[in-house]
């Protein structure tokens, strides 16, 4: 992840181009619209709800992307199976379609994001309504100090829930419900005031509780676009600050060891194989800061990132369930996802290419 020259247009848009065959390849392996991992040993998964949620976000929050018919019916067929899988409470379950769990807040937030998309740019009340009925049940088993400790994985409070926060706070702006965005700031609040160490480090961020005190990169990357959304959108400068400090530090270790490793415990030391997942979701939050603050140096550290992440995307035409992705880790069996190409991944790759024409192609 040294190379933080501007990657070569073609190459990018040839990248985007194969993830996207990737996700629809995936999305074709089920009978049911939602889009699928591809396990090495086992082949494709059942459907994930919660990412299925958070692909349609992506496949339509691009105009390049939604202007193709095909994403658009892809868009479309994802949602209608979204519906049709909500929850009586008005919340969608955790894991893989076939685990059949309850509802999790983490997993409903995503597809929120997903119904928002849908509401915005391919019509419909139905997909409006449905975001509502997920935000009230998130709103009513919120704890009065900002996190959620009901329905939550492992039943374990955690920070990553800002990235729920965020799409409660955008529904709220397009719904004028003040509850929502009451709940995202106290979320927010709650993260910046208790959670959050002077080095920018976040406490309780990992999805195990074995690993908490070294948190995954993935879940690490979950909590800071969390709050930088919020951030930007709100134009809190105490949480954008705290938001800053967190990026520095991991644009820090980028610099010092010439990659992003796997977790990283309260003194910023990595460790771990490289989370292929969370350099993508670290890329797209070097994007964002970079369109904000219009600084060199996160312009270039987005570049190391997709520069690294465009060297590992699988290129095997005429393998559809390969060609496009990304592993989990790097190497392949590492500890994030080994020998899978999780679906989520592809996701965050393909937007930490989009941002590209926005990086690079940007006046200084």
């Amino acid at each position: 992840m040294t190379d933080h020259r501007p990657p070569a247009n073609d190459e990018v848009e040839s990248a985007v181009e194969s993830a996207l065959q990737w996700l629809l390849h995936s999305q074709a392996s089920n009978s049911e619209g939602g889009f699928a991992t591809y396990d090495f040993a086992g082949g494709y998964t059942s459907p994930y709800p919660e990412t299925t949620g958070y692909i349609v976000e992506s496949l339509l929050m691009w105009p390049e992307l939604r202007q193709k018919p095909e994403i658009r019916q892809s868009a479309e067929k994802a949602l209608q199976w979204l519906l049709a899988i909500q929850k009586p409470s008005g919340g969608w379950q955790g894991g893989y379609l076939h685990e059949n769990r309850p509802e999790i807040v983490f997993n409903t937030g995503q597809v929120i994001r997903g119904l928002l998309e849908g509401y915005v740019h391919l019509g419909g009340q139905h997909y409006l309504d449905a975001a509502t009925r997920a935000a009230d049940w998130l709103v009513s088993i919120q704890h009065p100090e900002g996190y959620w400790n009901r329905h939550v994985y492992l039943n374990e409070i955690r920070v990553y829930d800002t990235y729920v926060a965020a799409p409660l706070y955008k529904l709220g702006k397009i719904t004028e419900n003040q509850g929502y965005k009451d709940a995202a700031l106290k979320n927010a609040n709650w993260v910046v005031g208790s959670q959050l160490l002077k080095n920018g480090w976040f406490q309780n961020a990992d999805n195990s509780k074995k690993h908490n005190h070294r948190p995954i990169l993935h879940t690490i990357a979950y909590s800071l676009d969390g709050l930088l959304d919020l951030a930007l959108a709100t134009g809190d400068g105490v949480w954008l600050d705290a938001a800053l400090t967190t990026a520095t530090a991991l644009k820090a270790a980028l610099l010092q060891d010439k990659r992003l490793k796997g977790r990283y415990d309260k003194r910023w030391y990595g460790q771990r194989s490289i989370c292929n997942t969370g350099v993508a979701q670290c890329a797209v939050i070097f994007a964002k800061l970079h369109l904000h603050y219009r600084a060199k140096i996160w312009k270039d550290a987005y570049n190391m990132l997709v520069n690294y992440l465009l060297h590992h995307q699988i290129r095997t035409p005429g393998v559809p369930y390969l060609h496009g992705g990304i592993t989990g880790s790097s190497p392949l069996w590492g500890r994030y996802e080994p020998f899978r190409i999780p679906n989520w991944g592809v996701k965050y790759f393909l937007d930490a290419m989009m941002y590209n024409s926005e990086v690079n192609c940007q006046k200084q």
